[in-house]
Parts: C-alpha cells; structure tokens; sequence
C-alpha cells in the first residue's frame, strides 16, 4: 500500500486565500490527563475532495458522496516533464499510454500525474501545469468520475475562471488536488480515497495506492 497523501501540518501551504492550518494543543497530559488537539483548517486542506458544491450552486456535498466512488480501478497517466503553466491537452494524455491511445471506455478513475507534487509547499507550486478542459470533457465522456491531479487545481491558481471544475464538477462528478507519490505508480492500479465524513463542499482525504 502507498500513502498518496501530503501529511497535514501547521502552515502548510494552501490555496491562496483558503483558511490557514493550525493543530495545536488543546488539553495536555501532564496537566489534564490526555493529550487532545485544536485542529484548524479549511475544507480543501492538503490532499483533498472537491465535491460539486464546490462550485455548484445546489450541488451534492460531501454528505451525499459515497466512499464506492472514490475506490476501484484508477488510470494513471504520467506525463512531462512540464514547463511551469503548461496545458495538458488530450494528445499529451494518449501519447502517454501503452499502445498511445486514450481507451474509448477509461475507468471512473483518472489521475494525472504532473510530477508537480514535489513543488508542493513552495512557491512553485502554484505555477503548476492545468487540464484542458475540453480533455476533461472527453475523459467525463469516456466514463471518468473521478479527476486526481497532482496539483493545488487542475485550472491555473490564481485565475477568475474555472473551467475543469465546471465541466467536472458540473457533470456530478468529483476532484480529487494535490496528491503525491504517484511517480512509478503502474498504468491501472486500485486506489482509495476517504474523505472526513463532514457534510461540506470538500474535505480532506486519505488517499492510497493499492500495490504490492
């Protein structure tokens, strides 16, 4: 099995403008008799769900998203290296795969792996490469539920709009930002991601690679 996820740590990087991380102590055991922490964070923390009510005006939350669509078979696509804001387009993704074809049927499943994750923390990160949304489309068509990215977002940070989010969010489907250790990871392989069972537009999850 292989952790996917970024430990969350006080100050850790976040989205711009997102609440900051604090777990401090709360009760301690020397003076209290157990130790207990003060956690702080905002829904989209580290390795995290976006669900459609993220950007969705009436979309399901959390609450309504079951742990059966975050587990099973996943399509794992490495591709770069990349330029810093570069656009992964469907031809990037296809030339990637065995045999160079996007299948016509893809798991519900879909990680792209960028390599940015080891950005993560710096500022570099947030010059991270995007998804074009017209591959996001094609991939939703193809039967993808689930879009895991490497990444703070598969849409540039910092912009006005979101296009990936609004084709993927839109369709009832789900985004999983900012996993990590996806390098050397096989093609198809099992995955599961848990997210908090919190009724809100994201939660931080605990996501894992199933392998030998």
């Amino acid at each position: 099995m292989r952790e996917l996820s970024h430990r969350i740590t006080t100050g850790m990087q976040v989205y711009p403008g997102d609440p900051h991380v604090r777990i401090a102590p709360a009760l301690e055991l020397a003076r209290g008799g157990v130790d207990v922490a003060s956690l702080e964070l905002g829904s989209h923390s580290g390795t995290h769900l976006d669900a459609p009510s993220h950007t969705v005006a009436g979309g399901r939350t959390t609450a309504a998203i079951g742990l059966d669509e975050l587990t099973g078979e996943a399509l794992v696509v490495h591709v770069g290296p990349l330029a810093p804001g570069a656009t992964v387009g469907l031809a990037d993704l296809a030339a990637e795969l065995a045999g160079g074809e996007l299948p016509e049927r893809v798991p519900a499943i879909v990680i792209v792996d960028t390599g940015w994750a080891r950005r993560f923390g710096t500022d570099a990160a947030l010059d991270h490469p995007v998804i074009a949304a017209d591959a996001a489309a094609e991939l939703m068509r193809r039967g993808m539920h689930v879009l895991g990215v490497d990444t703070l977002s598969p849409d540039a940070t910092g912009g006005e709009s979101f296009p990936v989010h609004e084709v993927v969010l839109g369709a009832d489907g789900l985004i999983v930002e900012n996993l990590r250790e996806l390098e050397g990871l096989p093609e198809r392989v099992r995955v599961g991601m848990f997210p908090l069972p919190i009724d809100a537009d994201g939660a931080p999850v605990r996501a894992v690679a199933f392998i030998d």
